[in-house]
Order: C-alpha cells, then sequence, then structure tokens
C-alpha cells in the first residue's frame, strides 16, 4: 500500500470517533483506532524495514498533522479522488472516507489561518513583450515594436513570463540591447555615425487599395510611425518589388510616388519602364530623398497615386489578389522597403516628448547638476515602483469572483 493510502487513515481514525488528532496520536499503539488502522491496511507496507514509498509510519505516528502540511494536502486530493489505497487493496468504507476528509481538511485549514504562510514569491519577474511596450511607453513616452528587439515569450505553465532568475545568458544579453538602444533613443545620445532602420512590406500584400492612413487616390505602399533620435537630415530610400527574375513586377506604364512626412508631402517621384534594356535597377535607384525631420516620433508615407480603378462589365467580381507572378500577376508596381537614414549634420536632441518627460529640471550652474540629476534618477524610478504597484493591484482584482 502507498504512502499517501495510510497516513489520512492514521491521522483520523481517531477523529472519527470523536477523538482530536494529536490525541490520537499519542494514545497507545496497542489500544488506539490508528493503531488497528495501521496494522489493518498500512503496516504491510510502510514500516520500517519494507519502508514502501520511502514512508515510514512509525517516524510520524506522534507528530502532529500541522507539521507537514504540504504532504497532507496532496493526500486530501487523493483521498477526495478515491485514489487510495489503491483498488486491489482493503479500502475503508466510504464514510470512513467523508469523515476522513472532513476531518483533515478543517485540521489543515486551522492550522493555515492560525499561522499563514503565502511562501516565498520571485522578487523580480520578466515583463512579457506587451507588458514591456506598455511600460517603456509609460514611463518615456516612447512608442517601440518589442518584437523587433526581443524574441517571442515561451509560455511557462499557462503564462508567456518567467523570473529574472531563470534568464538564459542569451535571452539576458538581448534585454540589455533593447535597452541600450531604447535609452539612447529617448535622451537622443549623438551616434558616431549616421544609421538607419529598413522596413518591408508584406510579399503577399496586394497592394491595389488605400493603406489605412494614408490620403485617399492612394493605393499600396506603407504608413511607418517612427521616432527619429535628433534634428537633423534624414534620407529615405524606396525599393520596388521584383520577381523571380529581378524585374519589377506591375511596370508596364509610369507611375507616380508619393512620399509623404506626417501626411504632407515631400516629393513626387516618377516610376517608368525602362526603355530597350531590362536593367530594373536604374528605376529605383533615385527613388530617395533627403530633407530635415525634427526629433521626435512622426509618420513616414510611401505609396501610389491611384488610377481609376473602373472594371469591366462582367458577371462576376474578379478576385482581387495580386501578388504572385504566375498565379496572381500584380497589375501595378508595389512598394518592397522603406530605409530610413540619419541624422545627417545633427543640430541636437531636439524636443521630444520622451526628454521632456525624463528631464524634469535642467541645470543651469555647474553645482546644480548633481541635484538635478538625483531629481531626475529618483522622479523615474518613483514612476516605475507605482506602476508596478497599480499593476500587482489590478492583478488581484482580477482574481476576485
Amino acid at each position: 500500500m502507498c504512502k499517501l493510502c495510510c497516513r489520512p487513515l492514521l491521522l483520523l481514525a481517531g477523529s472519527a470517533i470523536g477523538v482530536q488528532p494529536q490525541a490520537a496520536f499519542a494514545s497507545s499503539p496497542a489500544s488506539s483506532p490508528v493503531s488497528a488502522l495501521v496494522n489493518q491496511y498500512c503496516s504491510g507496507c510502510h514500516d520500517s524495514e519494507m519502508n514502501k514509498g520511502r514512508l515510514d509510519l512509525d517516524s510520524i505516528r506522534m507528530e502532529d498533522v500541522t507539521k507537514h502540511p504540504e504532504v497532507w494536502e496532496k493526500v486530501v486530493r487523493k483521498l477526495r479522488a478515491r485514489q487510495m489505497p489503491p483498488m486491489e487493496k482493503p479500502r475503508p468504507e466510504e464514510s470512513t472516507y467523508e469523515k476522513i476528509v472532513a476531518r483533515l481538511s478543517d485540521a489543515l485549514d486551522r492550522a493555515a489561518a492560525q499561522h499563514p504562510d503565502p511562501g516565498r514569491t520571485e522578487t523580480l519577474r520578466r515583463l512579457n513583450r506587451t507588458e514591456y511596450e506598455n511600460v517603456i511607453r509609460d514611463l518615456l513616452a516612447l512608442e517601440i515594436d518589442a518584437s523587433e528587439l526581443l524574441p517571442k515569450d515561451d509560455a511557462s505553465r499557462g503564462f508567456d513570463n518567467v523570473t529574472v532568475g531563470n534568464l538564459s545568458p542569451t535571452l539576458l544579453d538581448r534585454y540589455i540591447t533593447a535597452a541600450q538602444k531604447i535609452s539612447r533613443l529617448a535622451v537622443g545620445a549623438p551616434r558616431r555615425s549616421p544609421g538607419g532602420d529598413t522596413f518591408r512590406v508584406r510579399a503577399d500584400l496586394t497592394q491595389e487599395e488605400r493603406v489605412e492612413g494614408l490620403p485617399v487616390g492612394t493605393r499600396g505602399g506603407a504608413l511607418i510611425p517612427y521616432t527619429f533620435p535628433q534634428d537633423g537630415q534624414y534620407e529615405i530610400q524606396v525599393r520596388l518589388t521584383r520577381d523571380r527574375n529581378e524585374e519589377i513586377e506591375g511596370l508596364h506604364q509610369p507611375h507616380e510616388l508619393e512620399l509623404l512626412l506626417d501626411r504632407e508631402r515631400v516629393k513626387l517621384f516618377t516610376v517608368t519602364p525602362p526603355q530597350g534594356h531590362k536593367n530594373y535597377d536604374i528605376v529605383d535607384a533615385n527613388l530617395k530623398a533627403r530633407f530635415p525631420v525634427t526629433a521626435g516620433p512622426h509618420q513616414i508615407g510611401v505609396t501610389f497615386l491611384k488610377n481609376p480603378s473602373a472594371l469591366l462589365e462582367t458577371k462576376r467580381q474578379p478576385y482581387q489578389a495580386h501578388f504572385n507572378l504566375h498565379r496572381h500577376p500584380r497589375i501595378g508596381p508595389a512598394i518592397y522597403q522603406v530605409s530610413i537614414n540619419g541624422p545627417y549634420g545633427a543640430k541636437g536632441p531636439g524636443a521630444t516628448p520622451s526628454r521632456r518627460r525624463i528631464f524634469v529640471c535642467q541645470p543651469t550652474k555647474p553645482d546644480e547638476e548633481e541635484p538635478c540629476a538625483a531629481r531626475i534618477l529618483t522622479t523615474l524610478m518613483r514612476r516605475a515602483i507605482e506602476k508596478r504597484g497599480r499593476k500587482k493591484v489590478s492583478r488581484r482584482e482580477s482574481r476576485r469572483p
């Protein structure tokens, strides 16, 4: 007989007839109901010699139940499911099961109420990507895409986060790298040389209709929210979609390509098919423009001016899917990627929402620098602590019935 089948019977045989657990254990082994129960169900397997399941009942018969609550909680679950004693072994009556489970549960509940033990919780817990984005937005007033900075969150026991102590060195390095990039962007730290980012449009996207957020009368392209680190000149370069033969898809006649900054036109390009040769590199080699941009969040839009979309009169609407050369060939050119490079001739960090939120004071004299720095860090840490406290409260409220 296994270890979980005997301990509740050993403990509560006396309580089933009105005797408290401690008194039942303290009674004489030869005459108490506990001893009779052990002799009937348990002694054959769980004595000091057999010790099946690494359980010796003789060593714990005189101890209080509350000294081993984690063991007795498991015992209660096993007895409630009627999993112990095993089916092939002698088993007590149903009434004995119910009395033992009730008495044992009451004893454990009373002990837990008198001596609450919430256990040890992890001091630090890693944020998942969604939480990380929200925290950066709330603390630094900076919108980021955590999916580009951090790997996908692994699920652990149904939750997509783990404790900091279980972070792998590779994941920890990704967090440090992300923090460095975000902090430089938030404070507007100067770069040693102009940098850049590239954004690609989904390859299976049909670019024949207007993209949400772009002006009416345009088709395809992309609307890219981007935070520029400093005031200065930035260069935007556009590359068109090509097929497997490195030819630009759908380019059969001239098309007008529009470059916008915050929905205002910066430049209008004319894209024409190459004449007399198939060198398509020269078609989008000059689809770039350099212009001044102030630091902070902006929206870059790249799109084509839409031609009239009149359809032939047919019985059925044609299938509007144009993204594959052989199955669904494009009727017009499409945007493949947009690159943002800079700053060139940077003029300083500028005034951005992030800097206004971080730098709550500006020193005017050398002796004001250290107190101002302490105030900046204190304010930032206080916001982080307050946000963590609100998050804990919301979690507790979400658990309430």
